[in-house]
């Protein structure tokens, strides 16, 4: 840190002009300091509102460049600040005897030189020249160091122009023809103040300087300069504002995808935003007002006197609400579009019109529409029950085979669906319903009591959860296909009871036959052997029938094979399984 002081008459004079004006200003005016000086915010900001102590000379600059470029945001604030320092200031006995003994502001500037060199901790040397009773100029060569800058020589010329007012005189003026921190070899000061009669002087000497009455004087004098600063502040305020807004509505309206325009009141366009030009291609030199764009937007007469008195109509109701208008629109190229037209007033004498292409949007809804009649047309006539329902299990829309199935006073809008089901099955359907709440998908078989027959009908039911919260129920008749599944297994059943009764009778009738044919040999032979002969045949054909029969018992498949032509029965070597498989 540098070892170069200055005195905390110079902090404390940057501290009571910001807290006079801006008081909430001081802790930013003091922030970081603490740290430079090593202390606590407190004791800082009470050592430097103090004017008897020494610190760091970057301190200061720090503080006039904080007051002048982040509070006030005025170059001027150093030369102020320091004005009222030194004529505000109460200077004590001595002092003020020193400055009667001076007698004149001429004398304190010759004094100059030796004030500076014993007092000042930042100025070299200062050069007096051109002295008379109402002027003089100053050289003034500063020290080296990296903190000064122009701010001291505001604050330097601030402190000089308050000296007269110590002899009741008008501040003094102090113009700067050169400066050492532009590239100057010194800062060149002229100064002129009013003349100084021995009157005054005589006066001053024995009666003492009217101090209270300068204070006076440079408190009204500042009270005006505040009010000016306040009013010149608020109306940088209110221009930036302006600007900015401005600035908003020039990019909302270069920006705005909608075609925005602006008029008055005898229909002369004030303005038209890019988007006009994109939309319908005609450009501001086209036309000039509301009725040469008339005949270029709508050429057949009848639509054009349409348009405009629907516009007189709207612009002589006076009502907040914008008008809305969707006309068709002869474009530049020839080509027609379907535009949204937003009118209504800015102000007394001024209009606006906002204009919005909408032909894709409409073709879209037409398809819509038409798509929305389409499919409505194919649910209200499909044969299958067909149910909307909302999350809540409610009916939202019915086709018309569902209001037979249910009656049409059981399904009005808001109808429980699970009120429909059969009290037996209601638990049924509240598992059903939480399943498909779930996103699942539910196939299921119900039974339900048919209208005007006093049946029970089978029906496919088919639940898909959609999106928006939409639950669609479809349930398709399949009695008849339920009874025909049961005549087919029916018949299936049958035909195998043929098939079987074919092998029996085929496979039976070789054995049968053999053992009533040894039978009868038995009743025609006498004689003993032959008889045990006929025997084993018998056993032998009983046998074959003990076997056929156990063969029967162990069928296990369906196979079959070609009896006769256009008849099958069962293929006892394929169907029945060998014992060595058992």
């Amino acid at each position: 840190m540098s070892k170069q002081l200055t005195s905390t008459f110079n902090t404390m004079a940057v501290i009571s002009f910001v807290r006079r004006r801006r008081p909430e200003a001081v802790p930013g005016l003091l922030e970081g300091l603490d740290q430079i000086l090593g202390l606590s915010p407190q004791d800082t900001e009470a050592l430097l509102s103090h004017p008897g102590h020494w610190v760091p000379l970057e301190v200061h600059c720090h503080m006039l460049r904080r007051a002048k470029e982040d509070i006030f945001q005025d170059p001027r604030v150093p030369y102020r600040l320091f004005f009222e320092a030194m004529a505000f200031h109460n200077w004590g006995p001595l002092k003020t005897i020193f400055l009667r003994l001076m007698g004149s502001p001429g004398s304190l500037f010759r004094a100059a030189p030796w004030l500076i060199r014993r007092f000042s901790r930042s100025v070299e040397k200062v050069e007096v020249s051109d002295l008379s009773n109402s002027s003089c100029r100053l050289r003034i060569v500063w020290k080296t160091h990296p903190a000064l800058s122009h701010d001291n020589c505001l604050t330097l010329m601030g402190g000089m122009a308050s000296m007269p007012l110590r002899w009741g005189c008008p501040p003094a003026e102090v113009v700067e023809e050169a400066c050492f921190f532009q590239g100057q070899p010194a800062t060149v000061l002229r100064m002129s103040w009013a003349t100084y009669t021995w009157r005054l002087r005589l006066r001053g000497l024995f009666l003492g300087i009217n101090a209270g009455r300068a204070r006076f004087l440079v408190d009204s004098l500042n009270e005006h300069a505040r009010q000016v600063e306040l009013l010149t502040e608020r109306s940088r305020e209110m221009s930036r504002a302006l600007a900015q807004e401005q600035k908003r509505f020039q990019s909302l309206t270069e920006n705005l995808s909608l075609g925005a325009a602006f008029f008055d009141t005898e229909g002369r366009f004030l303005y038209c935003n890019p988007a006009v030009e994109s939309i319908l291609g005609y450009t501001g030199d086209q036309f000039g007002d509301i009725h040469a764009w008339n005949h270029l937007a709508y050429p057949d007469p009848e639509k054009r006197r349409e348009v405009e008195e629907a516009w007189q109509k709207d612009m002589l109701t006076d009502k907040k609400a914008l008008s809305h208008r969707t006309f068709r629109v002869r474009c530049a190229d020839g080509s027609v579009k379907d535009v949204l037209f937003r009118a209504g007033s800015l102000s007394e004498n001024e209009y606006f019109l906002l204009m919005e292409d909408i032909t894709q949007r409409l073709a879209a809804e037409q398809g819509l529409t038409r798509s929305e009649s389409l499919l409505r047309a194919v649910l209200e006539g499909s044969p299958d029950v067909v149910l909307v329902l909302d999350r809540r299990g409610r009916v939202l829309m019915a086709n018309l085979a569902a209001k037979e199935l249910f009656g049409n006073h059981n399904l009005k809008t808001g109808k429980r669906a699970l009120d429909l089901l059969p009290p037996e099955r209601s638990s049924w359907g509240r598992s059903l319903w939480e399943w498909v709440l779930q996103g699942k998908v539910a196939r299921e078989e119900l039974e339900l009591p048919l209208p005007g027959q006093g049946g029970q009908g089978m029906f496919e039911l088919l639940a898909v959860n959609l999106e928006g919260g939409l639950v669609v129920i479809s349930l398709r008749d399949i009695t008849h296909r339920h009874r025909l599944e049961k005549e087919r297994q029916k018949a299936a059943r049958l035909t195998g009871v043929v098939e079987l009764a074919g092998t029996a009778a085929h496979e039976l009738n070789q054995p049968l036959t053999s053992l009533l044919a040894s039978s009868e040999m038995m009743g025609m032979y006498q004689e003993v052997p032959d008889l045990q002969r006929q025997a084993a045949r018998i056993r032998e054909d009983a046998l074959r029938l003990a076997q056929l029969v156990e063969r029967f018992g162990r069928i296990v498949r369906y196979e079959t094979k070609e009896y006769l032509p256009g008849r099958r029965i069962i293929d006892l070597d394929k169907a029945a399984a060998h014992q060595d498989d058992s």
